[in-house]
């Protein structure tokens, strides 16, 4: 139901100045921040829709494609394999490491990858090799510092197409939508690489499930009512908390406005007011109370993440160049308590189908596709695209 995807192919390729300015303070408009640097190339064919999964102070690049389709067209998945192979970055050496192949080819999927300590973590439905990766989801970890994969087998229960998200030192593979019958949330523990399932929320037939962790133990989940849309009210934005400890929900107040994504932040969860006239609301993991973003982003933006003290999670579908260059690439800073504005990146505002994440508290960015522009309008010849970019957050 999330049309940002959509939206961000279609983005004007228009420039946009940039200004070396610092973030914004409460109350006061958005202004762009930080700089942008070209990382030195990887070792790899270039490609779109890579796997990307920063690991402490490391970056993780596996898999992707050759998938060359035009803007606004309407392509079949194509019939080349997906890659395996992938490669390490070290921001210390500023250089690149060639790893082991993953066990198959991988393309990356929405929210299905995590990390605990120096192993990454990603969740895949591309084991049996079809063109679009429908099997049942597979958890796969790759520690970096041994350069091993393992394949810790098929999620259990019904097949899904689910989220991961790192809870402390364990992880959980939750599905996105329960409107068409429960799907039970599953628990896995690295140290015993067992899974066990989680009691059923106490949420009724939801849609945009999110979940992100509070602290090492808990966790809250936010999620849109099918019942309620069905009957043509607003979704709203149901809430509940998990303890891990206490293996008990308890269903928290409601928030204030529909919004659709839940981030993690220093100050507790974050609901993304999408579009909808305010930026959003904090959830206090103190009172569990919600308040209101401040209204210096503006109405009619969406957030794109959110930028911690000694971390970030940044959530920008499809493209980093377009986005940054024909819309606002907008961030809460949660020390701050404002936002700032990524700056456009001029040499990929023509790219799309890239990959980015969060690189500590920085926002990487690789791969993607362009295409030449002809003179009636229309895209003429594709290519592949393998650089990789780095976009510094500002400091205190």
């Amino acid at each position: 139901m999330d049309m940002r995807l959509i939206c961000s192919v279609v983005v004007a390729l228009a420039g946009l100045a940039v200004a070396g300015c610092g973030p914004a303070m409460e109350g006061e408009s958005p202004r762009a921040a930080g700089a942008w640097r070209q990382l030195p190339d990887p070792p790899l064919a270039p490609r779109d829709h890579a796997v990307v999964v920063g690991v402490g102070e490391r970056m993780l690049v596996v898999g992707g494609w050759e998938f060359l389709c035009p803007p606004d067209a309407d392509c079949s998945a194509p019939d080349s394999p997906r890659f395996a192979d992938g490669a390490v970055y070290d921001p210390a050496a500023d250089s690149w490491t060639a790893t082991a192949p993953a066990p198959f080819g991988l393309v990356r999927e929405e929210y299905a990858t995590a990390s605990i300590g120096e192993t990454a973590w990603l969740l895949t439905g591309c084991q049996d090799g079809r063109s679009v990766c429908d099997a049942h989801p597979r958890l796969l970890s790759y520690d970096l510092d041994a350069d091993r994969w393992t394949d810790h087998g098929a999620v259990p229960g019904k097949k899904a197409y689910r989220h991961l998200v790192a809870v402390g030192r364990h992880l959980l593979a939750y599905s996105g939508s329960d409107e068409h019958g429960e799907r039970p949330d599953a628990h896995f523990d690295p140290r015993t690489s067992t899974w066990s399932e989680l009691p059923d929320d106490p949420l009724p037939g939801t849609f945009d499930r999110y979940v992100v962790p509070v602290g090492d133990q808990q966790l809250v989940l936010a999620a849109s009512s099918a019942a309620a849309l069905e009957r043509g009210q607003d979704a709203g934005k149901l809430v509940a908390r998990f303890d891990l400890d206490a293996g008990r929900w308890t269903r928290l107040p409601d928030a204030p406005g529909e919004g659709y994504q839940l981030l993690p932040s220093d100050r507790g969860p974050l609901l993304n007011g999408h579009f909808i006239g305010a930026p959003g609301w904090l959830l206090d993991p103190d009172t569990w109370t919600w308040s209101e973003l401040p209204e210096g982003a503006g109405e009619g933006h969406d957030l794109n993440g959110v930028l911690d003290g000694d971390r970030a999670v940044y959530d920008i579908p499809n493209s980093v160049g377009q986005m940054a260059s024909g819309n606002r690439l907008l961030i809460y800073d949660s020390q701050k308590q404002g936002f700032l504005t990524i700056p456009a990146l001029p040499e990929r505002e023509d790219v799309y189908d890239d990959s980015s994440t969060a690189l500590g508290r920085d926002l990487f960015v690789y791969g993607g596709q362009r295409w030449t522009v002809g003179a009636q309008g229309s895209a003429s010849d594709g290519e592949l695209v393998g650089d990789a970019w780095l976009w510094t957050a500002p400091g205190d």
